[in-house]
C-alpha cells in the first residue's frame, strides 16, 4: 500500500510539473483549438464547402459501422486522432497546429447545425474529458518538438554551465561528437519525459471519454430532455 501512495505521489507530482512547465504551449494549443471552434459555429455557413465533405465522411464511416458506439470503437477512433495530433506536433509543429485546428472547426461547425441545447446535452458528458485530452496530446506533441529544437540547437551552441566541467580553459575544440550529444540529451530530457506524461494522461481521458460517449451520454441527455417534455432529436 505504501508503495502505491509512493507511486501516486510521484505521478501527481512529475504531472503538476509537467503542466506547470509547459503553460505556454498547452495554451498555445487550446487556443488553436478553442478560437477555430468558434469560428467553425459563427461562419458555418461560409465555410461549408470546406468543412461539410468531412462530415460526410465521418457520417458515412459511422453508418458502415466502421466506427461505432461503442467503448472500444470510439476508443480506437479517437486514439487514432490523438497519436496522430501528437506524433505532427511532434514532427512538423504546423501539421499538428492544423490538425487540431481542423478539429475545432469541425466540432463548431457540427454544432452549428442543432439545436444548441441538444449538441451541448449529446457531446459535454464525454467532450469534457475528450477535447482536453486532444489538447493535451497536441501539447505532448510540441513538447517533444520543443526537445529536439533545443536538442539540436545544444549540439551546435554548446551550454558550458550544464557540462561537468571544471577546467576553465576548457574550449569548445575539445568537447567530442559523442560528449556533445551526451551533454544535451541529458540537459534536455525533462522534455521527453513531460511529453510522454501529456500523452499519457491523453489516453487515459480518451478511455474514460469513450466509455462515457458509449453507455452515458445519449441515456442522460434523453433523461434531462424527457423531464423537460422536450425530445432531443
Amino acid at each position: 500500500m505504501a508503495d502505491i501512495k509512493y507511486y501516486l505521489g510521484m505521478v501527481k507530482e512529475e504531472t503538476k510539473l509537467a503542466f506547470s512547465n509547459n503553460k505556454k504551449i498547452l495554451l498555445i494549443s487550446t487556443l488553436l483549438f478553442i478560437i477555430p471552434m468558434i469560428f467553425g459555429y459563427i461562419y458555418a455557413d461560409a465555410i461549408s464547402g470546406y468543412i461539410q465533405p468531412m462530415v460526410d465522411q465521418f457520417e458515412q464511416q459511422v453508418a458502415d459501422g466502421k466506427i461505432a458506439l461503442t467503448t472500444p470503437s470510439l476508443f480506437t477512433n479517437n486514439v487514432t486522432v490523438a497519436i496522430m495530433l501528437y506524433a505532427l506536433a511532434a514532427l512538423g509543429g504546423i501539421y499538428g497546429a492544423i490538425l487540431l485546428a481542423n478539429n475545432g472547426i469541425f466540432i463548431g461547425y457540427y454544432g452549428a447545425n442543432f439545436n444548441i441545447w441538444a449538441y451541448l446535452a449529446l457531446t459535454l458528458p464525454h467532450g469534457i474529458f475528450e477535447i482536453p485530452a486532444i489538447i493535451i496530446a497536441t501539447t505532448g506533441g510540441f513538447t517533444l518538438l520543443l526537445f529536439i529544437i533545443r536538442f539540436i540547437w545544444n549540439l551546435y551552441s554548446p551550454d558550458y554551465s550544464y557540462l561537468d566541467i571544471f577546467d576553465p580553459y576548457f574550449s569548445d575544440v575539445k568537447i567530442t561528437p559523442k560528449e556533445r550529444v551526451y551533454a544535451s540529451f541529458k540537459k534536455n530530457q525533462d522534455k521527453i519525459k513531460e511529453s510522454f506524461i501529456f500523452l499519457c494522461w491523453a489516453v487515459v481521458l480518451l478511455i474514460i471519454a469513450a466509455f462515457i460517449e458509449a453507455n452515458i451520454t445519449v441515456p442522460l441527455a434523453s433523461w434531462i430532455f424527457s423531464i423537460f417534455g422536450l425530445s432531443i432529436i
